[in-house]
């Protein structure tokens, strides 16, 4: 009797979640344009929002320092105190560092990829070794003519419109982050039924934890990796563009794993064309990759933990599967968020665990029995 009415119960489960899944397909196919549009509007809110987000977990630390410190109680004034040392710093960033970062990648442009490119000519010209390889390769590949590019004015209308928008209100979303976020925090806790808000809270407190030691611990790091890159390419002879290449570097750092790798192109090719010059010759390159190696291996195993914590130590192939699901799903704003979404995702999982830890630990056998499957 039992058994019949747990195979009622979950047939009844299943057809449930069919009829979900039938009606979103059918909502997709019915208002695909609608919904299309409801996520760009969605993603061009979320953008200046997570930017707004990020950089007042960057700032958390002095408005902490002004009110338990400085003893300044009165919200408003904090937030202007910030707002005037974030102009002070970005004025001071744009005019240094901005603009000599800038008038490199500028040079950059102008007088290194050309050689890059006669580099690479030279060694896929005829009587090349790599000649063959190159013929082998393009056999296999078949470029087809260069269509007609045409402007689309509506597709301009809207980027231009994104970017505005985006300038416009990452200042005002931040100004009611920093101003409002302990009235927000208690009027989204209000909303929850009363024997669910200690869950919530605890929930909240967790992601907030996670969040803010991601978002620190990654400006942290990409600042040091900025630094350590700058000083590395310098003392190989990079010479100015050791400030552009460290630049990138850091910069790029924001994608764990894959980032890095992206930015140490450059200036890989640039050591191609610049052998005689550089310390270690034609090994150049090898020493660059090997610096960016050790760079990542002691960044992740010893930098991320320690600044980070532990609630954002998730494994790699998690991370890029992140970065690859959310960025397809927001575009840049799931790049910013990915780590943060999958972190607070990982803290309320284990919460949940730890609700129902007896439920749901393994027993000597069970753990026995993965174990001699694994090891075949």
């Amino acid at each position: 009797m039992n058994e019949n009415k747990s195979r009622i119960r979950l047939l009844i489960n299943l057809a449930i979640v069919a009829a979900v899944l039938i009606n979103l397909l059918l909502v997709r196919e019915l208002f695909a344009n609608a919904l299309m549009l409801f996520m760009t509007a969605f993603v061009a809110i979320l953008l200046p929002f997570s930017i707004a987000l990020f950089i007042s977990y960057l700032v958390a630390p002095v408005f902490k320092l002004l009110e338990r410190r400085v003893k300044l109680k009165n919200r408003l004034i904090n937030t202007g105190i910030v707002y005037a040392g974030i102009t002070v710093l970005l004025v001071l960033f744009f005019r240094f560092a901005g603009s000599l970062i800038y008038h490199q990648a500028v040079a950059f442009i102008e007088n290194d990829w050309p050689r890059v490119v006669a580099y690479f000519d030279e060694v896929f010209s005829e009587g090349s070794s790599f000649r063959s390889l190159y013929e082998w390769v393009t056999a296999y590949v078949t470029i087809g003519e260069s269509e007609q590019i045409t402007l689309d004015l509506m597709a301009i209308f809207q980027s231009l419109t994104t970017i505005i928008l985006t300038i416009v209100l990452v200042p005002v979303f931040l100004f009611f982050i920093l101003n409002d976020r302990a009235r927000i925090y208690e009027n989204l806790i209000g909303i929850i039924p009363k024997k669910y808000r200690d869950h919530a809270i605890e929930l909240t407190t967790r992601a907030h934890k996670v969040i803010e030691n991601y978002f620190n611990g990654r400006f942290i790091t990409m600042f040091v990796m900025a630094i350590f890159f700058t000083i590395v390419l310098f003392i190989l002879g990079f010479r100015e563009r050791s400030i552009l290449f460290g630049f990138m570097l850091g910069f790029f750092d924001i994608v764990p794993y894959v980032g890095p790798f992206i930015a140490i192109i450059l200036p890989v090719l640039f050591s191609l064309t610049e052998q005689d010059t550089l310390l270690f010759g034609q090994y150049a390159p090898l020493v660059i990759l090997g610096a960016n190696i050790v760079g990542q291996i002691i960044q992740n195993n010893v930098a991320q933990p320690l600044i980070m914590g532990r609630e954002t130590k998730i494994h790699p192939l998690l991370i890029l599967s992140a970065f690859v699901f959310f960025t397809y799903l927001f575009g840049i704003v799931g790049l910013i968020l990915a780590i943060p979404i999958t972190g607070t995702i990982k803290s309320s999982i284990e919460y949940f665990k730890e609700l129902h830890h007896e439920k749901l630990k393994l027993n000597a056998s069970q753990i026995k029995k993965i174990r001699e499957e694994t090891s075949t």
